[in-house]
């Protein structure tokens, strides 16, 4: 039996051949985009289905898996750390984490201890500027 189409019953989407991304407040199409540094015209192609002047908290949205830049891959050997993939690549953890969402879920082992500075160190700070002061005679 076929249903008549009604505006607010979900359809189904086609599979997926890339990410799904869960919209949340305040996403658009165009953030998305360049969230996951593709072409917005590809996630719009991708999403035939998608209301895109009225994203919904909960809209499943599928993100195309091929970057709209060339990229280079690495592929994880056993002992690898983030440290060492970031090295190998020439990149920050930022960058490493945009392409590469899942890093931002890695669960960490239970009982690390991580540990930040209470005083974020100034970076330019001069030391020398207070010589002077502490030097004088009275």
């Amino acid at each position: 039996m076929i249903m008549p189409n009604n505006e607010n019953e979900r359809r189904p989407s086609p599979i997926c051949r890339g990410y799904v991304h869960v919209v949340k407040a305040g996403e658009t199409l165009y953030k998305l985009a360049r969230q996951y540094d593709v072409k917005l015209f590809d996630i719009m192609r991708l999403n035939p289905y998608v209301n895109v002047y009225n994203l919904q908290i909960g809209d499943e949205i599928c993100i195309p898996s091929a970057p709209a830049r060339p990229e280079r891959t690495y592929v994880v050997n056993e002992g690898d750390t983030i440290q060492r993939v970031m090295q190998a690549l020439n990149t920050d953890f930022d960058t490493l984490a945009r392409w590469n969402p899942m890093l931002k879920d890695v669960e960490l082992p239970e009982g690390l201890v991580i540990t930040i500075p209470m005083i974020q160190p100034r970076e330019d700070r001069d030391d020398d500027m207070f010589e002077d002061f502490f030097d004088e005679e009275d």
